[in-house]
């Protein structure tokens, strides 16, 4: 029976990954004065205005903490558009980043903000960003 069960939930399972509502990839990095910059843009998948997903990332190399940019907003994004944001991050080595991880400050889906999390399960992120845990 047991067997039974697991295979009807495979059979019932779609063979696809669905794509996420939100995306957002690293274009590119760069140095103003002393601050290490990474532009990000993020990619509205949905069929749905995005009101706002604003956060920050912390910057590693290796497993190691190397900083934490200043915060930034991606706000009224069309369906099927997107959106290209400067993150800074004060006195980071810009050429040994190997990750960054993403820490959702807000989420607004409409005209009220949303629990983070909301927008958490509906972001996928390109490496080499990488989601934070926990959101809150």
């Amino acid at each position: 029976m047991k067997s039974f069960c697991c295979a009807v939930l495979l059979a019932l399972t779609p063979s696809f990954a669905a794509a996420a509502d939100f995306a957002l990839t690293l274009e590119g990095k760069g140095l103003r004065e002393y601050y290490c910059t990474i532009t990000v843009s993020l990619t509205n998948n949905s069929d749905a205005p995005l009101t706002e997903i604003s956060g920050y990332f912390l910057s590693y190399v290796g497993e190691e903490r190397v900083g934490r940019s200043k915060g930034t907003w991606f706000m009224n994004v069309a369906p099927g558009e997107g959106q290209q944001k400067v993150f800074e991050t004060p006195n980071a080595p810009c050429d040994e980043g190997t990750r960054y991880d993403f820490i959702i400050g807000a989420c607004r889906l409409g005209t009220g903000f949303e629990d983070v999390s909301v927008c958490a399960e509906r972001l996928e992120l390109n490496a080499p960003l990488s989601a934070a845990e926990p959101f809150s």
